[in-house]
């Protein structure tokens, strides 16, 4: 065995890496370790403080071609650090993950919002899309391909890479292994994943139709919480009423005593007055 071969061999198969994306494109990479130094907390991200990232767990193989991708958000606190509370199993995610686009390299294993199996973790999930007018596929595929990550791997391979330029995005509905993908595989493995695709199909449609139940009793409970309240409110306006009624009552009393009061006063002011004057007359 040549010294070639040997290197070959003893070459590791995948090196893992995390990228985290801005509204206007890949803003940070690190390799695994790095990443794994954030969420023990040894070091913090400023730039990131009290944001919730976009970031992608990625295994690149030798040749600098993305072998699986998982999309996950994460969150920091005011300081920078990772929350505590998160947790996300990116390797066992990205073991499992079923077939996505061919990135220069044959389809790659994807984790993605709405391509994941395990509903547990979909809220920790997003969905790449566009970004500054090109795809988050294609940004990662650049990222990859300039290697300033520092990937060994042999130069006449890192050489055959794709341009980035030419990398053709699978339609969504490719991602889930049609036929037409699989023109060389055996007839069972395409009956196989049309049976994943329709399966998959279901779950969204029976998704979607939880989603629009949850919503016609979210809004039937709105509905019976806004008649509760106008009644309640009908109630209160007839009590205040009834209120008023009796206060403006009472208050109408309260005057009419007041000047019956008053003028008992002044009589007895009057028959004061007179019986000092007769009381006066008396004593000359």
């Amino acid at each position: 065995m040549s010294a070639r071969d040997q290197g070959r061999i003893q070459k590791p198969l995948l090196t893992e890496a995390v990228m985290f994306f801005s509204e206007h494109g890949i803003s940070r990479e690190m390799l695994f370790p790095e990443f794994e130094a954030l969420l023990d907390g040894l070091v913090a991200a400023p730039e990131c403080a009290d944001e919730t990232i976009e970031a992608v767990f990625l295994q690149i193989n030798h040749r600098l071609h993305v072998r699986a991708a998982v999309f996950f958000t994460i969150d920091f606190d005011m300081d920078g650090c990772v929350n505590r509370l998160w947790n996300l199993p990116l390797r066992q995610l990205a073991e499992k993950a079923g077939r996505g686009p061919d990135m220069g390299g044959g389809p790659i294993r994807l984790v993605c919002l709405g391509f994941c199996n395990n509903n547990e973790y979909r809220a920790s999930l997003w969905k790449p899309q566009q970004r500054g007018g090109k795809a988050d596929l294609s940004l990662i595929k650049q990222a990859v391909t300039r290697n300033t990550l520092g990937i060994i791997g042999e130069d006449e391979e890192a050489q055959a890479v794709l341009a980035t330029d030419n990398l053709q995005m699978a339609a969504e509905e490719a991602w889930y292994g049609n036929a037409s993908a699989l023109e060389s595989a055996p007839q069972a493995v395409e009956e196989d994943l049309a049976a994943q695709m329709e399966a998959l199909r279901k779950l969204h449609a029976s998704e979607i139709a939880d989603h629009l139940r949850q919503i016609a009793e979210l809004q039937n409970r709105l509905r019976l919480q806004e008649q509760a309240h106008r009644q309640q409110l009908e109630s209160l306006r007839g009590q205040h009423a009834d209120q008023l009624t009796v206060a403006q009552g009472e208050l109408l009393d309260i005057k009419r005593e007041l000047a019956e009061q008053q003028k008992l006063n002044t009589l007895l002011r009057r028959e004061l007055s007179k019986l000092q004057s007769r009381t006066h007359m008396d004593s000359e």
